[in-house]
């Protein structure tokens, strides 16, 4: 077992009291109990040394609106006229929902001093779930597998690009001038990439001491991106480290007087951020469901990869959740952009892989790094879910090109957030596995942020017409 596996299994069935004197021992002043908003973005407290204590026994409360804030935090989303499931709003004067510490990923940030982060699950004043937070949701679909016998593994690549840009110079400049890290891009280049290194060394070095076990790390297609390779875990241990990883890579960066971004296409003549999500399952001996013979493994394989293609359309915004999502869908941007699946194919959405019967798993290829890594996580679960359920079975792998097919061959993604918005909205498997509350209040937030980007005077729209008309 490794150091930091040896560190998180000490976690486990942690006291709140033993989790006290973990932070007194280190000498900790400064805790941050932090949880994920619809958007991904980490919201919570720091808490000073001297309430500490309290704050891991019974957490801390946080007003609800947090749920309804838009991305860029310039506009509250409403709740829709006759919504019945749960929506923070006005109308109940947006009520404190209770921040309740998961003892298990109690930390220290290296890259802060005396500092400890505790990541929380929201609670009602009732002690009820909130239903529409993004852990709940995957936490929750993590149960409906284990009342099967089945135990849902996880392992999330992301990219990144970072930027020699600051907060203040970002205001005065366009996308087209913003300045990445490195000017030339260098995919897998090692000797490129060093010059990156004193960033990259030292995310790769904060996140073994934070806890978050990465693979690899190399230089990707863009000039100044990056992609990481966190290792699996269970699902929603998999999908916190992802949402950690995010947060962290965004405070180091800022912290060298640079700027990261997930942010799906940054800039039109770049490569675009994709957040692919690898998914396996253990049977209750503990070995891999989707181990077996041919190109779609195990039925429970065949089955998951079937769900997970019949949902794909439906689930769309889960997967991608900005309008700028959408940029990164063209050919040979290496996104799955069709509802289709191969062996070790990269042109398809969901890639089979079968590199030991340990490591068979399905990667699905349409999440981009702007997606919140619980609601990508819970949206490939539930597909795979719905068809293991329903003893669905796949189509015919491709072996071919898929970018090379003309139009109208295999079935097209939404091109737009608002078509996939439309399309979630109809979903009555994500009702089914997601939840209700949490279906209805995220078709809401992304149909603002469709509505709000239809109202928008863009840069290319100025360059284009000011003049001319």
């Amino acid at each position: 077992m490794s150091e930091t596996s040896v560190r998180e299994a000490s976690r486990e069935g942690m006291t709140p009291e033993q989790a006290a004197a973990f932070c007194e021992e280190r000498g900790i002043e400064t805790l941050i109990v932090g949880a994920s908003d619809t958007h991904g973005i980490m919201r919570g407290k720091r808490v000073p040394a001297r309430q500490i204590a309290s704050a891991l026994g019974h957490g801390v409360n946080l007003c609800d609106v947090l749920f309804v804030i838009d991305v860029a935090e310039v506009d509250l989303v409403p709740k829709p006229e006759n919504a019945s499931t749960y929506f923070p709003t006005e109308r109940n004067g947006y009520p404190d929902i209770h921040a309740v510490p998961d003892l298990s990923t109690l930390r220290e940030v290296p890259w802060h001093e005396r500092t400890a982060l505790v990541l929380a699950d929201f609670k009602l004043p009732s002690g009820e779930d909130v239903p529409i937070a993004p852990r709940t949701v995957l936490r929750r679909l993590v149960e409906r597998y284990r009342a099967l016998g089945l135990e849902p593994m996880v392992g999330v690549e992301l990219e990144f690009y970072v930027l020699r840009e600051t907060e203040e110079t970002l205001r005065h400049k366009r996308p087209a001038d913003l300045v990445p890290l490195a000017l030339r891009p260098s995919t897998y280049g090692v000797v490129k990439a060093s010059s990156q290194e004193e960033f990259a060394s030292a995310v790769r070095e904060a996140m073994g001491r934070f806890d978050v076990p990465l693979e690899a790390c190399n230089a990707e297609t863009g000039p100044g991106q990056f992609e990481i390779n966190l290792r699996y875990a269970p699902a929603v241990e998999a999908a916190d480290h992802a949402f950690l990883f995010k947060s962290a890579v965004k405070e180091i960066a800022n912290k060298q007087g640079l700027t990261a971004t997930f942010m799906a296409k940054p800039h039109p003549e770049w490569a675009g951020n994709s957040g692919h999500v690898h998914m396996s399952v253990l049977d209750a001996d503990g070995n891999n469901a989707f181990a077996g013979e041919g190109d779609a493994g195990s039925d429970t394989m065949a089955a998951a990869c079937a769900g997970i293609l019949a949902t794909l359309r439906e689930f769309t915004a889960f997967n991608a959740p900005t309008v700028n999502s959408y940029r990164r869908y063209h050919p040979y941007s290496w996104a799955g952009t069709t509802a289709t699946w191969g062996v070790d194919n990269r042109s398809v959405a969901v890639r089979a892989v079968h590199e030991s019967a340990p490591a068979t798993r399905l990667e699905h290829r349409q999440g981009g790094g702007d997606a919140n890594p619980y609601v990508a996580v819970a949206a490939m679960l539930a597909g795979a879910l719905y068809g293991i359920e329903n003893g669905l079975r796949p189509p015919a792998p491709r072996t071919d090109d898929v970018y090379a097919l003309p139009p109208g061959e295999v079935e097209a993604m939404p091109s737009s957030l608002a078509d996939a918005v439309r399309e979630l909205e109809r979903s009555e498997i994500a009702r089914e596995y997601l939840g209700e509350d949490f279906v209805e209040h995220y078709v809401a937030m992304k149909r603002g942020e469709a509505e709000a980007a239809a109202l928008a005077v863009t840069d290319w729209e100025i360059e284009r017409y000011l003049e001319a008309l």
